[in-house]
């Protein structure tokens, strides 16, 4: 087993990050940075990890790293492919930590990296291959042997768009373009109402990112342009940096919704205002990702939907908001109605007052009655773009009936809204 890895970050040698004993436990991590790393104008890999020369040990280390990983289902799957234990972080890193989110890899020292002889790396060919035997987690297996990571609970593939359209694999040290996602198994038509969600975001004035329905080898997924990538004025593509939430605060993947112990809006907010000091156009772009999410009536939006960027020169902005997704149109069975992170007292996305909005504003360092009016206007907003949103998606591909689901869920839950406020 694995007991010491590299870490870059811009293609950079950042530092080492190492475990000791047997029992791969939280309190057996540790990361250092490099020295000559730390003289060279550095970037921190982490709000929760600044430069320093001193190691840092235990669980703020197994936490940022780990949140480098798939989640539930699917890093059961690669575990087992891989033949690793699934609760073994650091050996699912040496694995496939090749290429993660942002501009981070983690690999082992001296790895040689052998492009494997693919029959093809076209991902049409790829799942034409397969035939019925799709499944939960088909993408990220197919990402596997190519070292990639996504993390989440979802089946997702970092894959390239090619200028004619067509969807492939990277080659090794290919930078991505896009993350593909097929529809849920146990969820049908999630992609659907997530394609729903991001572009009546963006209709409205949001930065949201960009995503597409489409329908590959006979299979319906979401296409999303990648946020965490930029390119120059001489059309050359980069690596961003970037790190979610629960990894800039200390948290661990398992604790990014509120009631099992994780963060809380006023702890997101204090990071935008005080530890990072984004500035008032990221403090007003998180009051409207709490508001759209609760218009949208979207209960699993939780730490790890939010994300910090971070550029080569180390300076940070709020990344573009992703996952938002209308889970009101998602049968209550499936998916529970108490928000992930906690908006005043409420119990449910679908029944928030006045006084849990003025209770989140206070907590959060906004003007109540400046959060009710940003209200009132987003209300507007939704009720007056959501008809066109939804026919749009139906032409571009989207699947109607769904489609339809989510708009009169929206709307229906918009309209309650409004009376609720008076």
């Amino acid at each position: 087993m694995a007991d010491h890895l590299q870490v870059k970050l811009f293609d950079r040698h950042v530092g080492e990050l190492q475990i000791w004993g047997e029992a791969r436990a939280p309190e057996e991590w540790r990361f250092v940075y490099d020295e000559t790393y730390l003289s060279s104008e550095p970037v921190p890999l982490s709000v929760s990890l600044p430069c320093r020369p001193e190691p840092f040990e235990g669980a703020v280390v197994r936490n940022w790293f780990g949140n480098l990983l798939p989640e539930g289902s699917i890093r059961e799957a690669i575990a087992t492919r891989l033949r690793i234990p699934v609760w073994d972080d650091f050996e699912l890193l040496a694995a496939i930590g090749g290429e993660c989110a942002g501009a981070v890899s983690v690999v082992s020292p001296n790895e040689m990296r052998v492009v494997k002889d693919e029959t093809s790396q076209d991902l049409r060919s790829l799942l034409e291959d397969l035939h019925e035997h799709v499944g939960q987690a088909t993408l990220a297996l197919i990402g596997t042997p190519h070292r990639l990571s996504l993390a989440g609970a979802q089946d997702k593939l970092a894959v390239v768009l090619a200028d004619d359209g067509s969807i492939r694999l990277p080659a090794i040290g290919e930078i991505t373009t896009h993350i593909l996602k097929p529809d849920s198994l146990r969820i049908p038509g999630l992609r659907d109402f997530e394609a729903f969600g991001l572009k009546l975001a963006t209709a409205i004035g949001l930065n949201a990112v960009q995503a597409n329905v489409i329908e590959i080898a006979g299979h319906k997924a979401l296409l999303v342009e990648r946020y965490d990538r930029h390119i120059d004025e001489a059309n050359r593509l980069s690596r961003l940096h970037q790190e979610d939430f629960c990894q800039a605060l200390g948290y661990p993947s398992e604790l990014k919704y509120e009631a099992s112990g994780g963060p809380s809006l006023a702890q997101c907010a204090r990071l935008i205002r005080e530890r990072v000091r984004l500035g008032p156009v990221a403090v007003q772009a998180f009051l409207d990702w709490v508001l759209f999410n609760i218009l949208i009536g979207n209960a699993d939006a939780h730490a790890k939907n939010l994300a910090l960027l971070c550029d080569r020169q180390g300076r940070r902005r709020l990344a573009p908001f992703y996952d938002l997704v209308p889970t009101i149109a998602v049968p209550e069975r499936l998916v529970e109605r108490q928000p992930a992170l906690r908006i005043g007292t409420c119990a449910r996305i679908d029944a928030v007052t006045r006084e849990d909005l003025r209770a989140f504003a206070q907590a959060c360092g906004y003007t109540p009655s400046f959060v009710l009016k940003r209200l009132a206007g987003m209300i507007d907003a939704v009720i007056g773009h959501a008809p066109s949103v939804a026919e749009s998606l139906t032409e571009q591909g989207g699947q109607p009936t769904r489609i339809e689901n989510a708009l009169s869920k929206v709307v229906d839950n918009v309209s309650q809204l409004k009376r609720r406020m008076g």
